[in-house]
């Protein structure tokens, strides 16, 4: 028997390696085990953008890890990983890791002074080492700032009325009164930048970066309100000065809309973030032969069939002819829902009532007793 185990992170509690690594452990304990010497198992870790997606992707593809010191979320220094795969001209961003809300205790979230700069010195740094294509995973963001703060750290001039910087974060956009993105053409002529997204939110509006994602990131409504405003003023002046719309593309009001700020800045394509790693990685070939997907994440409901990872691998399961279980800390979808996902099948690690902090300390020990009561249940076919 084979099985694809294809897990992504369970946020706050295991990575999608080390998720898959307590499924795999699981099932090895369990009776289908010794029922089947020759049971295997293939470790298929997912990500789609969010936190995560540079352990997948250099774990599958190779590749190193370089460390900098970049300008955190709050203007502080923090300490961020890239990864530069084994081509030496393909570079892996994870924004969360420069610029995400995690970065920052909760009572210190404020989109309006948050900024994505570090982000941008992660992708200069990239792109002095060489690196021609750039993968920008934007999940897990601090900031509601456009990018400004990104394309700042590239070159680009955010000028106020008196020619000088306009400060960092949501809020400063309102002081922005001209963009010179001069410098940007000869420092990304002849460079792909790829930015792996989940949602197709836009700019501006009801579904916009402010009013979707601001919450998420520590905005009052009162903030809300200004940071709409703002990000309205400056698709307008985008749209004046580099003659590109970008208030209603689809997927530019990811976090906080740096997609649709590299969009403008950088050509950027917006693609979906799950898809595309599961394109990269090959795992829709290795399905080939498959009898079993064992999948899941740290909350599965109605927002997982939005185009997440865990839908698209169900998805590429269903196209092989291969059943879809999943596992959740929080199981928030009823069949019918599962089904339309793809998946037959979903449970809860959590064994009984308990609260967060219990829940995401045992996550590694509770799949792995998930998994190995699975295996036990497929033994008895």
């Amino acid at each position: 028997m084979r099985i694809a185990v294809a897990p992504n992170a369970f946020r706050g509690s295991l990575t999608a390696v080390e998720a898959a690594d307590a499924i795999i452990a699981g099932l090895n304990a369990s009776a289908l085990r010794r029922l089947e010497a020759d049971l295997q198992t293939l470790s298929m870790p997912l990500a789609d953008g969010g936190d995560g997606t540079l352990d997948v992707l250099i774990r599958g593809l190779g590749g190193e890890r370089v460390t900098l010191t970049v300008t955190g979320p709050l203007g502080s220094p923090v300490r961020a990983d890239m990864g530069i795969l084994a081509d030496g001209r393909t570079a892996i961003i994870e924004m969360a890791r420069a610029s995400g809300v995690e970065l920052i205790p909760r009572p210190l979230r404020d989109p309006l002074i948050t900024t994505t700069y570090g982000t941008g010195e992660l992708m200069r740094e990239a792109l002095r080492r060489g690196c021609r294509h750039l993968l920008i995973g934007i999940g897990g963001s601090a900031t509601v700032d456009g990018a400004a703060g990104c394309v700042q750290a590239l070159g680009a001039h955010l000028l106020d009325e008196a020619g000088a910087e306009i400060p960092p974060g949501g809020g400063g956009l309102s002081r922005l009164a001209s963009i010179d993105a001069s410098a940007l053409k000869p420092l990304l002529g002849g460079v792909t930048i790829t930015v792996l997204c989940d949602v197709t939110n836009p700019l501006i509006g009801p579904l916009g970066a402010a009013r979707v994602f601001g919450p998420q990131k520590g905005a009052t409504p009162e903030m809300v309100e200004i940071l709409e405003a703002n990000l309205t003023h400056f698709a307008d002046v985008i749209r004046r000065d580099l003659g590109v719309d970008v208030a209603h593309v689809p997927g530019g009001g990811a976090a906080g809309g740096i997609g649709a700020g590299l969009v403008a800045f950088a050509s950027a394509s917006l693609v979906p973030g799950g898809k595309t790693l599961i394109d990269l990685l090959g795992y829709e070939q290795q399905l080939t032969g498959v009898d079993l997907v064992i999948t899941g994440e740290g909350k599965l409901d109605g927002q997982t069939g939005g185009g997440k990872a865990v839908q698209r691998i169900a998805e590429c399961a269903a196209r092989a002819g291969v059943p879809v279980v999943a596992f959740a800390g929080t199981l928030d979808a009823d069949g019918d829902t599962l089904r339309q996902m793809g998946i037959q099948s979903a449970w809860s690690i959590v064994p009984g009532p308990c609260t967060l902090d219990e829940a995401l300390s045992h996550g590694g020990e509770w799949l792995s007793r998930a998994a190995t009561e699975l295996g036990n249940l497929l033994a008895l076919r």
